[in-house]
């Protein structure tokens, strides 16, 4: 019993069944490999189907874009008409007169009789100063005078009588009525003399008065009773200021462009800021007549009425200009012109072929520009003009 074997005749049967089973699993694996190989070749075919579907639709895309891009051109005619436009230009409100009162004569403020923003008439009395030592030059200049006249009136009484005795002949010598004669003359240019000191003291003594040169209202005042004024103080600042405000000067800076089609008492108008929806009106009175260097421009005077007193010296102004245009100018649409770094242009049409024409532009008013270059009325020109259109580019 323990040398028994097991039969020879079972262990080949073992051998098959371990045979089989790995017979089955390669046959297994390739079919799995199998199956993926035909899945990959159906992914690629499909994506390659796709691919094509796409660059058919990309081709077609492509081929309508480029049907759609065709280059289409606008023509108008080149028109000789004025352009006009409406600017408008920034001014300021100034007093048609102002004056910075100083004193003429040395001395101290004994009444202020006004202050700022009192109204005023001309010849009215604005301050009276104080300076004593003027009553009394001028009382001694009174004096001096009285006595020069009473000289003159003996030295005169005098040359009579010597010249009447003189006719006797050998009562008076030549010298004595010569010098009768010299003495009268000099006396009255002595008095002369005194007349014109004891004027001048009585001018220097009404400026101690200071009165308004005209009508206006009292917009600074510096001074105060008791203040030293005059030359000798060296004042900073004046006394007051007077300004003229019921009627304003409305200063302007017009350039050059738009002023020399500007002509004097043309009405203008304008607008404040500080008062909207209300327009002003006014005419032009005065111009410089030249061009400022630094600007390029010419400085215009509206007189403007202001008895309301509603505009104030100092306000700003919107001014609105109405350019009548340059006379016997071209005009062409806005779109026309092409302006590059180096030139201005337009594209004109010649035989059906795109020319360049250099021009300038002037004015503009809307879709319209003022146009100077080689150009003739009727004309054709692509309005809607592009950089990269060509020279001698097929237009029509």
């Amino acid at each position: 019993m323990k040398n028994q074997r097991v039969p020879r005749s079972s262990q080949p049967s073992m051998h098959i069944n371990q045979t089989d089973e790995s017979l089955f699993i390669h046959n297994r694996m390739k079919v799995i490999a199998f199956s993926y190989i035909v899945i990959a070749l159906s992914v690629g075919a499909l994506s390659s189907c796709s691919s094509s579907e796409q660059a058919d639709t990309n081709r077609k895309k492509t081929g309508n874009s480029k049907q759609a891009t065709k280059p289409s051109y606008r023509i108008a005619t080149v028109s000789q008409q004025r352009v006009g436009q409406t600017i408008q230009l920034p001014g300021e409100f100034r007093p048609y007169q102002e004056v910075s009162i100083y004193p003429k004569a040395d001395g101290f403020v004994d009444k202020v009789l006004v202050d700022r923003g009192s109204a005023v008439r001309k010849g009215q009395v604005l301050m009276v100063l104080d300076a004593p030592e003027v009553e009394e030059r001028l009382v001694a200049a009174r004096s001096n005078t009285l006595k020069a006249e009473a000289l003159l009136v003996a030295s005169r009484e005098h040359y009579r009588r010597l010249k009447a005795s003189s006719k006797i002949p050998g009562s008076v010598s030549a010298l004595d009525l010569e010098t009768a004669y010299a003495r009268m003359k000099a006396d009255s240019a002595s008095v002369l003399g005194e007349q014109a000191n004891y004027r001048a003291l009585a001018r220097l003594k009404s400026y101690l008065t200071v009165r308004a040169p005209f009508d206006g209202f009292i917009t600074e005042r510096n001074v105060h009773p008791g203040a030293l004024v005059g030359s000798g103080a060296k004042m900073d600042r004046p006394m007051l200021v007077l300004q003229q405000q019921n009627r304003l000067r409305l200063v302007a800076d017009i350039p050059e462009a738009y002023s020399v089609g500007m002509r004097e008492g043309e009405t203008i108008a304008f607008t404040v800021s500080a008062i909207p929806g209300k327009e002003f009106k006014g005419k032009i009175s005065r111009r410089s007549g030249s061009m400022n260097q630094q600007f390029r421009s010419e400085t215009v005077e509206i007189d403007v009425d202001n008895t309301s007193r509603r505009l104030r010296p100092g306000m700003f102004a919107e001014i609105m200009l109405s350019a009548e245009g340059t006379p016997g100018a071209l005009a062409v649409p806005n779109t026309a012109v092409i302006t590059s770094t180096e030139r201005q242009y337009v594209i004109k049409v010649q035989d059906g072929r795109a020319q360049y024409v250099e021009v300038k532009q002037g004015q503009k008013s809307g879709d319209m520009t003022e146009v100077f270059g080689n150009l003739r009325p009727d004309d054709k020109i692509i309005v809607n003009a592009r950089e990269d259109i060509r020279e001698g580019v097929a237009v029509l």
